[in-house]
């Protein structure tokens, strides 16, 4: 009675709580509404310096007038447009960039307005600040991609206390504590279900668009939504190693590493604009003192002023690849810096690891040959040995014994070699339980399996017992997914495998691999994957597929380390450079494809626009064109590389 009791006054606390909780959240939502609207204000007034310049442009044009009218009429327009630009200026010289895209635009426009050119200098001014909106536009769209994705990171979460539910900071929550998500909301923490069955929808986080019903004991992950009732999770990480926070800062860490590409448009815009505006004055200053003719050498320098401006930041190059970053993440692909995209762009060989990748890595048991016992007797005695083992061969050899019998878990020491087997001893007797390779370094001679498959042979007290076939499925579609590399310039596709080379040959041959390496162990993989890198060509890079969980090392040897399966593994969040959250194969061309469409789209920006600049440079010094043809082409030079880094898209055509 007293149980009821305690309950019945326990629930109006909880309906308060629940009503000043509705409260709040009405008020962040007006106020959310408010700063989007000032926002929006805001962004519609970036107009007005270049729409009310035009039309004040336009009207002072069809006007007459004569004598000190004229000036006076295109100086307002002149005013209101070099406003904003004069800002970015002041800006520019405290940052010490003195020779910026503003500044060179202001100094010609005074140029021009001094040359008694007005209307081409109000034209600048406008032009200027139309090709800054197109810019920002796309900026802003890249940006809203990344805030979607960031918004995954959670703002509170609610710890059941003795009180019921209390909302927390989730940097505040500590792993082992229980947490209530109520459906509709994002798991703030990563967890295990203890109560309640649900369905969760991974995509902020994988990509994944098919929700997944979960129970009491799945592992669930922050970023992830909760859709359909209340669950309780405990708490298993700490707010910065959770998922969510992990792939926040992944994203953030990525827009601060430049690729190659960059770099090198940065060092021909430095040697370009510099080169220009000392071209400028030269022709301004110091010709007209052996030649004369002042105002014709003021409007070229006024034109080489205008040519020298670099074009959209450096030709759109980091917009392009930060746009193939949002993309990419939202499609549950997350790339640690542009460099990676460049690396994938140039691949001409790309590894693969076959458990995991190729592989579905979840092996079963498909035959058993024992020697003098019972085929339950040989799964038994190898199920007992790989009892503590993660290795998937361990897995489906336990799940072919079924349950063992307690007592002997107590009575196991095992000691575990990486790629090749476990040795344990079960009371006073050894078992080993491994690749032929294995049992031969311990004296122990082995039957050569009749058939294909991975083989795991055992050993009990130094006598041979038989062994263990298993196989394991290959992944949906991983021949098209091959396929799909070699249609994006990929030239050999290499396989490497612990398997022996009976078994691994048949699945190589079958998806068309270029080079198999077999039976090796995690160390031999590093040296092959070390000698592809050391016979590459200058230009051409390796890229490694694996599951980032045993092959961290690899990873780092090659230019790119692509890892799938991610989500939920901390150790592949760590070695791989790009992270596949789930185990899509066809996510690895698609990713290669859309790095070729990056690198290629920054190429043509590149080359088209530096070209384009010196013909501007070459023809506006020679007088052929004048400012207003100059400032025009250069606009539509770059609108030009802004659409064309439009043309990237999440397919990469």
């Amino acid at each position: 009675m007293a149980k009821h009791l305690a309950r019945s006054e326990k629930r109006p606390l909880k309906a308060e709580k629940q009503n000043i909780r509705r409260e709040r959240r009405a008020k962040e939502s007006d106020a959310g509404e408010r700063g989007l609207a000032i926002l929006s204000s805001i962004e519609n007034a970036r107009w007005l310096p270049v729409i009310l310049p035009a039309l004040l442009l336009i009207a002072a044009a069809l006007l007459p007038l004569e004598g000190w009218m004229r000036p006076t009429a295109y100086a307002i327009p002149a005013l209101i447009a070099y406003a904003p630009v004069l800002l970015a200026c002041v800006s520019s010289v405290r940052e010490k960039q003195f020779f910026s895209n503003e500044i060179l635009t202001f100094a010609a426009g005074v140029l021009l307005f001094a040359c008694g050119l007005y209307p081409e200098s109000v034209l600048l001014a406008v032009l200027f600040g139309a090709a800054g909106l197109m810019e920002s536009f796309l900026h802003n769209d890249s940006r809203k991609a990344m805030d979607a994705v960031l918004s995954m990171m959670p703002d509170k979460a609610f710890v059941i206390g003795e009180e019921g539910p209390e909302p927390r900071a989730p940097q505040d929550v500590m792993p082992g504590e229980i947490l209530l998500v109520s459906a509709g909301e994002r798991i703030p923490l990563d967890g295990v279900i203890v109560e309640g069955i649900t369905t969760v929808d991974t995509a902020a986080v994988s990509g994944q668009r098919s929700p997944w019903a979960v129970n009491e004991g799945y592992r669930v992950y922050s970023g992830c939504m909760n859709l359909t009732s209340d669950i309780k999770v405990r708490v298993t990480k700490p707010f910065d190693q959770s998922t969510a926070c992990s792939i926040c800062r992944i994203m953030q860490e990525a827009e601060s590493f430049s690729s190659e590409q960059e770099l090198q448009a940065r060092r021909f815009n430095s040697f370009y604009v510099l080169g220009v505006v000392a071209l400028a004055v030269l022709t301004g200053l110091v010709f007209p003192l052996f030649k004369g003719g002042w105002l014709s050498h003021l409007c070229r320098a006024a034109a080489l002023l205008i040519a020298a401006r670099p074009a959209a930041d450096a030709f759109a190059i980091p917009l392009a690849y930060r746009k193939g970053l949002a993309i990419s993440a939202g499609n549950g692909v997350f790339s640690k810096g542009e460099d990676c995209f460049e690396a994938m762009a140039r691949s001409e060989t790309v590894v693969f690891d076959k458990t995991g990748t190729i592989t579905e890595g979840r092996f079963t048991v498909t035959d058993v040959v024992p020697v003098n016992m019972s085929e339950h007797q040989l799964l038994t005695i190898a199920a007992a040995a790989e009892s503590y083992s993660r290795h998937a061969v361990a897995q489906a050899i336990r799940e072919a014994a079924g349950e063992l019998d307690k007592r002997l878990l107590h009575i196991i020491k095992v000691q575990e070699t990486p790629g090749k087997g476990v040795s344990a001893f079960v009371g006073e007797r050894q078992i080993y339980v491994g690749n032929a390779e294995f049992l031969y370094e311990h004296g122990i001679k082995c039957a050569v399996p009749a058939r294909p498959g991975t083989a795991a042979h055992v050993a009990l007290d130094g006598k041979y017992c038989g062994h263990i076939l298993m196989t394991d499925k290959v992944r949906r579609r991983a021949f098209d997914a091959l396929e799909g590399l070699r249609v994006n310039g990929v030239d050999k596709l290499v396989l490497l495998t612990g398997d022996v080379l009976s078994a691994a040959r048949p699945l190589a041959s079958k998806l068309n691999f270029d080079m198999l390496r077999a039976e090796l162990k995690p160390e031999d993989k590093a040296k092959a994957v070390d000698y592809l890198m050391q016979n590459k060509g200058d230009r051409s890079c390796v890229s490694f597929v694996g599951d980032g969980e045993n092959d961290g090392k690899i990873m780092a040897l090659a230019d790119v380390g692509i890892a799938m399966g991610v989500l939920g593994s901390d150790a592949a969040l760590a070695a791989a450079d790009v992270l596949i959250m789930d185990r899509d194969i066809m996510k690895v061309p698609r990713t290669v494809a859309l790095s070729r469409m990056i690198y290629l789209v920054s190429q043509q920006n590149m080359v088209g626009g530096a070209a384009s600049g010196l013909v501007l440079v070459l023809f506006g010094l020679l007088g052929v064109f004048s400012p207003l043809a100059v400032e025009i082409m250069s606009f539509l030079l770059t609108a030009a590389v802004l659409i064309n880094t439009l043309r990237i898209r999440s397919d990469g055509r």
